[in-house]
């Protein structure tokens, strides 16, 4: 069982590098490009990246009420047509751009959602979220690489490139099963694999288990996960192009790597804090965090600041979200779909929410992110003192 654990774990790494860390992300570096070599503008660029939200939110929603697609195929196919998506991206029709990531992000979102639920389920059999998560950030790290090697190529080799470690991430995880371990208090004969995966749970250590904790705390994460869906994707989506335009063109790329290497370690680093002070204590210290990395490069500037500022980002990006989909046995069902349907509305609403900023450069979307990082933050702290009021932060696990 260990071995499955340990294969399921790296499969799950990779898919989440290329659903996410390559399939979402190659944009942010892709997008600095673009723009310094006038194929897009600043505008046109927020737009598109709220186009591959919005297929991100129906992707989310499509696994929420169909929850049978968690499935082998449903999720080969998903790895199958992003890959399509990012070739898409290399033609020169902007409404082709708008129909590739509105796909890349219903693609994305499927995969997402099964690893998300697998690995939850799975915790009891050996699978670890700290590395499964830690794929998003190397995937990150990637994108940010061959950006700052392709910086004076045609902005269509990122794609290109992009287009190849899909095919081969598909490859690797073929084989992954991202049907959720079924309850072990039901018999697994008759048990469907697609029913209440969420409610699985890995052991509690202690000579007495604690009651789950009550609905009630549910909203406040619902709530604090949906806003920074919308303050942390304002600075991913503006990261490289605020770099390129105060520090200077081509630099942009090199801080995305930044925050991808530190995204790396940065999972299983928060999965050992959250053992110690709780999941929901440590969730709501990456929002302190997130919301740092939005008002240093403002209140700051410089190379230094922007350096550490790329670090935090990426540093708690990924651990934030898997604290969220790991507290996810609040007592309701489908949970991690619905967090990632809140979530991916927020990263919807984000980029346009900063549009009307953007004739004046960047440093407005990042004051609005840190805002609503900060907004997000305070529900994050009410969400701990709910916990610890019913005894429950560590039943949240």
């Amino acid at each position: 069982m260990r071995r499955e654990a340990n294969l399921a774990s790296w499969q799950g790494a990779m898919a989440l590098a290329a659903a996410m860390g390559v399939g979402r992300f190659v944009y942010t570096p892709a997008l600095g490009a673009m723009t310094a070599q006038g194929a897009i503008g600043a505008e046109a660029g927020a737009a598109l990246a709220s186009a591959n939200y919005l297929g991100y939110l129906v992707g989310a929603l499509v696994m929420l009420v169909g929850r049978r697609l968690q499935r082998p195929w449903p999720f080969r196919l998903s790895l199958l047509a992003l890959a399509a998506t990012l070739a898409l991206m290399a033609s020169p029709s902007i409404a082709l751009w708008f129909v590739a990531r509105i796909l890349a992000g219903i693609a994305s979102a499927i995969v997402f959602v099964s690893v998300a639920q697998a690995v939850a389920s799975r915790r009891s059999q050996g699978v670890d979220p700290g590395r499964v998560y830690a794929g998003l950030g190397a995937g990150v790290a990637l994108t940010g690489l061959v950006g700052g090697i392709t910086a004076d190529m045609p902005w269509q080799t990122q794609w290109w490139v992009a287009f190849g470690f899909l095919l081969l991430a598909a490859a690797v995880v073929w084989g992954f099963d991202p049907r959720p371990a079924a309850t072990p208090s039901a018999p697994t004969a008759t048990r469907p694999a697609s029913a209440e995966p969420e409610r699985a749970q890995a052991p509690t250590p202690g000579p007495a288990r604690r009651e789950r904790p009550p609905r009630a705390s549910w909203p406040l994460l619902l709530g604090s996960y949906g806003l920074l869906g919308a303050g942390y994707i304002i600075l991913g989506t503006f990261l490289v192009v605020l770099v390129d335009t105060q520090l200077g063109q081509g630099l942009g790329s090199w801080f995305w790597v930044v925050a991808g290497l530190a995204a790396v370690p940065s999972t299983a680093l928060w999965r050992s804090i959250a053992d110690r002070i709780g999941p929901a204590a440590a969730y709501a210290l990456t929002l302190v965090l997130q919301v740092v990395a939005g008002v240093l490069p403002v209140l700051v500037g410089g190379v230094a600041a922007t350096v550490v500022s790329a670090a935090l980002y990426g540093g708690t990006f990924t651990a934030a979200v898997m604290l969220a989909t790991g507290m996810i046995h609040l007592g309701v069902r489908a949970a991690a779909a619905k967090l990632t349907a809140l979530y991916s509305l927020g990263q919807l609403l984000g980029p346009l929410a900063v549009v009307p900023l953007l004739d004046d450069g960047y440093t407005g979307a990042f004051v609005v992110a840190a805002a609503i990082n900060g907004a997000s933050l305070l529900l994050g702290l009410a969400l701990v003192l709910s916990l610890r009021r019913r005894g429950g932060e560590r039943a949240a696990d």
